[in-house]
């Protein structure tokens, strides 16, 4: 992306490759061919994207169509220039033109209404929490057939057992004859059943009582299940990746959160004396702040929560099912901001709590992306993603029998045909690429790499870089352990081309690989931009200048100059000069190569 946005910006294009949705280009059904290039139609569809796309307010030239047309035929000639060198038929093109594609196609393989009903239902679930329990029979999603059906078989009768009783079958002999007759067991409670057949591991302590259950928190089978079962009723047998389940959905209310901070004293569980003591602890601090302490000058300096305690024992908005039941159960009593519930004890220690406000569930418009967010990387997704197949699957009218995959790889092949605004960017992502490569070839590459050409082009324009406003120093810092060091790179210097005193400083001075005996920077440079230059270069009496302890000896080899001498004294304004100069030449002979046939009817629609 980089490189294709760099070609376009230098080559004064200005097509923009940010991730920013792109206006809409004209309809393909209205369609119409506004000029060819070597008989190589191009689109009106295609100038008008790339032209609206650029002259938006933003933009910090505003160009007309026609003086727009004349840089895009340029651009135009450039990319059929690459293609005419074979650049796009290259294995190193065809793979990053598929990256660039890969990333622009996803937001257009989703059905985002789908989406946006998935959002719009969690929010409405999470106006409402609900409370349930459940029962837990282990398998794998990996497990064999066996242990698969053995394990639904033994869900479905734990819900039989639950809902309507368990059907028993006795041998009774009714009118002198022996028959099978059925009999339904009374239903048993869900709570003992849970205890004596579930296999989750908590369910010792909490009988498969799950509190209250809000979206996002448990998986979404889960979730769903509980939702969309009424109140009371225990919902069907549901597949998670932990195994089958079902829950009882025990009881719903509106959404509520509060705003707590809290002071805790941490308890080792079954240590009693530690027990005694941190209660004593906690009625201490209690009373200190019922009798006026501040409460978060005190969670600060006593609260074992170290991370709640550095905000005053602050611990947010949280609703039910985010902490444990005592201590849910002892901050969602508190009624009014700003009261203070007595000390109680969490299988975490002791606490007690401040409250500092309540409310309901915020606004749609706030919690939105969020909620998009968490809809994403949840299960729930998979709800979106088979609906697109599906939509795609009818659309196209594929085979029934079609694989998902298949669908898919089908709707992305078909992309461009249905929406234009991606044909449009993925042909920018082509001809960017295209452009760089023949651009560095052609002009960018031959501009930095000949020395010759860029001195002719400095000798024959030397009258643009006459003069500077301030005079540099043009030559060499040096720096030296000592006066001997100084004199051998002083010679150095003296008596070899430039580019290999570096190497020779390297092999003859600093032998050791881990000691530097000499340093020597050359460069070009004006008054204040070093301090050593302007000691030893300019001869500015009064420089501060403390050398390097190390390298004390201290000299500068060169002259003031007050206009470049040659072109290195200004590389980059004339490299940069001789790239136009070079791009213009080129420009002028890909107008001679290729006849560009301007269709005027069209354009002139354009511009009206």
């Amino acid at each position: 992306m980089k490189r294709i946005f760099l070609s376009l910006a230098v080559l004064s294009l200005g097509l923009s490759l940010a991730a920013q949705e792109a206006p809409q280009a004209q309809g393909a059904e209205n369609d119409k061919v506004l000029l060819t290039i070597a008989g190589e139609p191009v689109m009106a569809s295609e100038f008008m994207y790339i032209y609206e796309k650029n002259n938006q307010e933003t933009a910090l030239e505003h160009k007309t169509i026609a003086e727009y047309l004349e840089l895009f035929i340029n651009f135009k000639l450039k990319v059929q220039e690459a293609k005419a060198q074979g650049i796009d038929t290259t294995e190193t093109f065809r793979t990053e033109l598929s990256g660039y594609r890969a990333q622009a196609t996803p937001k257009y393989m989703k059905d985002q209404a789908a989406i946006d009903s998935l959002v719009r239902m969690s929010y409405d679930r999470m106006a409402h929490d609900r409370r349930a329990a459940h029962i837990a029979i282990q398998c794998p999603m990996n497990a064999d057939d066996s242990t698969t059906e053995a394990a639904l078989a033994k869900i479905n009768d734990i819900r039989e057992r639950v809902t309507v009783g368990k059907l028993k079958i006795e041998r009774k002999k009714v009118k002198g004859k022996w028959q099978d007759v059925e009999k339904r067991l009374p239903v048993e409670s869900f709570e003992a059943v849970a205890r004596a057949e579930s296999t989750d591991p908590s369910v010792a302590e909490n009988g498969g009582e799950l509190g209250w259950i809000t979206p996002f928190r448990y998986v979404y089978p889960f979730e769903n299940a509980v939702y969309t079962t009424p109140i009371g009723e225990i919902t069907p047998v549901f597949r998670s990746a932990y195994g089958f389940h079902i829950a009882l959905v025990e009881e719903e209310r509106d959404h509520e959160e509060v705003n707590a901070a809290h002071i805790m004293k941490i308890v080792p569980r079954g240590d009693d004396a530690a027990d005694a003591a941190a209660k004593l602890q906690i009625d201490s601090l209690y009373a200190a702040v019922m009798a006026g302490a501040d409460f978060a000058e005190v969670a600060q300096a006593e609260s074992d929560d170290k991370g709640s305690a550095m905000r005053g024992g602050d611990l947010g908005w949280f609703g039910r099912g985010y902490m444990v039941k005592p201590f849910e159960d002892a901050a969602f009593a508190l009624k009014d901001s700003g009261s203070i519930c007595a000390p109680f004890k969490s299988n975490f220690g002791w606490h007690f709590i401040l409250m500092k406000g309540r409310r309901g569930i915020q606004p749609f418009e706030e919690m939105q992306a969020q909620i998009l967010k968490n809809v994403q990387r949840d299960e729930r997704m998979k709800e979106a993603e088979r609906s697109f197949v599906e939509k795609t699957r009818a659309e196209y009218n594929l085979p029934a029998d079609m694989s998902d995959e298949d669908v898919r790889a089908y709707a992305d092949a078909h992309l461009e045909d249905k929406y234009p605004d991606l044909k449009h960017l993925v042909q920018e992502y082509h001809d960017g690429i295209l452009l760089f490569d023949v651009s560095l070839k052609e002009v960018w590459d031959k501009a930095s790499q000949d020395r010759e050409g860029l001195t002719a082009f400095f000798n024959a324009h030397k009258k643009d870089y006459a003069t500077w406003d301030k005079p540099r120093f043009k030559g060499y810092l040096i720096q030296c352990k000592d006066a001997a060091t100084e004199k051998a790179v002083r010679a150095i210097i003296r008596n070899s081309h430039p580019d290999s005193i570096d190497s020779y400083i390297a092999k003859r001075i600093n032998i050791a690989d881990s000691v530097t005996y000499a340093k020597c920077t050359r460069g070009l440079w004006v008054q204040e931009q070093n301090k050593a230059i302007d000691k030893y270069g300019f001869k500015i009496k009064g420089v501060e200048y403390e050398p390097n302890a190390t390298l004390p000896q201290v000299a500068a080899i060169g002259k003031i100059i007050k206009a470049p001498q040659e072109y290195l004294d200004e590389r980059g304004k004339v490299t940069s000069d001789y790239q136009d100069a070079l791009e213009k030449e080129w420009v002028k002979k890909l107008r001679e190569k290729y006849e560009v046939v301007i269709n005027k009817d069209v354009l002139d629609e354009l511009k009206q």
